[in-house]
């Protein structure tokens, strides 16, 4: 070994003895990088007739790998042996998982070589987790376990360690022959979108075998297989982060598919005797579509190593391309089609609860003497909710808009827009602010507070949730009239009814014949469905609501729903980036989740469900 491979080596123990992170360019194209001390390394050494698109990358997924070649100019041995020597005087023990590919045209998809017996209830773990693996294109994932007399290594190159040397150190060392079931045999190259599949399940797999090692034979504290995973990203995640805030907020999605004219289609339909479609118009468009989709797929998402990464910026892209198409399509018919793909269809279960809840809730009449707020006495309720939130975290603003150019309330970009001709009950406007406030405005500055601008920005159907949360507030806060409730099944009823074919004026019949809504009530229902062309956003308000009451009643804590703007199926997800450290826990937490509110929590988990929130 000459001076500059000592020092070199000198170099990676004294980062690791005081707990740097060890990001190295290594002699010979290698690379070495270790984010924190961990009892393992998983090592590619590069064939001599060079790397392949799959182990040469899998590695890097992994928060402690080396990939290198293993040349008599470049010998990899004395680095493995130092940094492997160092961490079992750590942690009382240390794993290799050397992988390779295999060039046996008859081998099993996966082969785990052992020959140490220390070894083999890791191998046995990794062996499971592997045939666990379920891949599209592949009809079974073959592991085999083969103990072998020497210690495992590639065909083309000797050991790195012999089984004394190894015993003696507490190292165990585990092979990974891998067939190459993701290339093309005829050309060579790989299947992409096989590539990316394989790799992700195979992550996963890799991870907590990892873990298994760690919880039984070192000293090494992690609670979760998860918490193994890599805590430092490449500069172009952020980068890619960052685009995708910005395209996705170089337009107002509801906005821009919303009319302007609402009011004065009321007054010109009703004159027709609700006879005649109305016609509604909305605001210019302030982009060109196809510009920002250009842009939207110049991004390098394919080149990101980190496959839970990766997936939620795919998942956003796609979603902020259909939405692209929806504007480019307003008021066509495309707009419907697109609008489907975005927010989903009406199932036949929801649609039943939704007239069952018709059904249930009969039409009430409004109180002659009620205490009416305007929108300026609204506004001031809501700074107050604001500023409740603003101790908690400075960084949320206290400014509510009063507006012309708006029907109702709304919040955008965290900012609550109220429409200047608004009036609310006394009675149940401190509901609605938890429902505004207390869910969108919180989702949005909670998701402000993390690294990543997807979770304020919001990720692809995160509305399902928020609704469903948002709605439970009002619940919870005793605001969840009758009326609501049957606004929210016409809502569903009126999707269906307009994907089923009908036109504006039969929707609105029906809901005002059929059900019992006042001719206006019928009509702002109706116009929130059929704008710019149909929009089937309004069945995802009763929907979420249904799956937050399951969510409840099975135990689960309501608050981690409150993260950002995310969907429900996202959890596995948001958990895997906390046990990470690549997401913080919320700093808000609104007023309905405080007593006396959270006690409603508790009659919903001992057999709560929509109908019993009828009044």
């Amino acid at each position: 070994m000459d001076i500059d491979d000592k020092k070199l080596i000198q170099r990676i123990l004294d980062k690791l003895k005081k707990s740097k992170p060890l990001f190295m360019s290594l002699p010979c194209g290698g690379e070495l990088r270790i984010e924190r001390p961990l009892p393992y390394l998983l090592v590619y050494r590069v064939p001599p007739d060079g790397e392949d698109a799959f182990t040469s990358t899998l590695g890097k997924t992994e928060s402690a790998y080396v990939v290198a070649p293993d040349t008599e100019e470049c010998p990899i041995n004395p680095i493995i042996y130092a940094i492997a020597g160092a961490m079992a005087d750590k942690f009382g023990g240390f794993m290799l998982l050397e992988v390779w590919l295999s060039d046996r045209a008859d081998s099993p998809t996966f082969s785990i070589h052992i020959s140490q017996k220390s070894a083999l209830p890791i191998a046995e773990k990794l062996q499971s987790e592997l045939q666990r693996i379920h891949l599209t294109q592949v009809p079974g994932v073959h592991t085999t376990l083969e103990k072998d007399k020497k210690m495992p290594s590639p065909p083309y190159y000797q050991a790195l360690f012999g089984t004394e040397e190894a015993r003696k150190n507490e190292i165990i060392l585990i092979g990974l022959e891998i067939r190459p079931i993701y290339i093309n045999q005829q050309t060579g190259a790989p299947y992409p979108l096989f590539l990316r599949e394989l790799r992700e399940n195979f992550v996963k797999a890799l991870r907590k075998s990892f873990f298994e090692f760690v919880r039984m034979k070192t000293s090494y504290s992690a609670a979760n297989f998860q918490m193994l995973g890599t805590t430092e990203l490449h500069e172009s995640v952020w980068e890619i982060d960052e685009k995708l805030a910005e395209y996705s907020n170089q337009f107002d999605f509801l906005l821009l598919v919303t009319p302007i004219n609402a009011q004065e289609a009321w007054r010109s339909f009703s004159q027709t005797k609700y006879r005649k479609n109305p016609t509604f118009h909305y605001r210019p468009m302030p982009i060109d579509p196809e510009l920002i989709k250009r842009k939207l797929y110049n991004l390098p998402i394919e080149a990101i190593s980190d496959p839970t990464i990766a997936y939620l910026f795919r998942d956003k892209r796609k979603e902020i391309d259909r939405m692209l198409n929806m504007l480019s399509e307003r008021e066509k018919p495309d707009f419907l089609y697109s609008s489907q793909q975005l927010f989903g269809n009406v199932e036949e279960n929801l649609l039943e609860i939704a007239r069952a809840i018709l059904v249930a809730s009969e039409p009430q009449q409004v109180p002659g003497e009620r205490e009416m707020l305007d929108a300026n006495a609204f506004a001031e309720l809501a700074k107050t909710e604001l500023e409740y939130l603003k101790k908690q975290y400075n960084r949320v603003s206290t400014a509510v808009r009063v507006r012309d150019d708006v029907e109702g309330v709304m919040v955008s970009r965290g900012t609550l827009n109220i429409s200047s001709r608004y009036r609310i009950s006394q009675e149940r406007a401190f509901s609605l602010l938890q429902h505004e406030v207390g869910t969108h405005v919180a989702t949005y500055y909670n998701g402000m507070a993390q690294p990543f601008k997807l979770f304020y920005v919001g990720v692809p159907g995160y509305e399902q949730l928020q609704e469903g949360l948002a709605v439970l507030s009002e619940y919870m806060t005793g605001g969840l009239t009758n009326q609501r409730m049957r606004t929210l099944a016409a809502r569903v009823l009126a999707v269906h009814h307009m994907l089923a074919g009908n036109p504006f004026t039969d929707t609105f019949d029906m809901l005002v014949e059929k059900y019992g809504f006042n001719p206006e009530t019928a009509f702002y229902i109706t116009m929130r469905v059929y704008r710019g062309g149909g929009l089937t956003k309004d069945s995802v308000y009763l929907k979420g609501l249904l799956n937050v009451i399951e969510y409840v009643k099975e135990g689960n804590d309501i608050s981690q729903l409150l993260i950002g703007k995310i969907r429900q199926d996202y959890l596995p997800i948001i958990q895997e980036l906390l046990h990470r450290g690549l997401l913080k826990p919320s700093p808000l937490r609104p007023k309905y989740l405080e007593k006396p509110y959270i006690a409603k929590i508790d009659e919903i988990k001992k057999g709560g469900s929509v109908f019993k929130m009828i009044g």
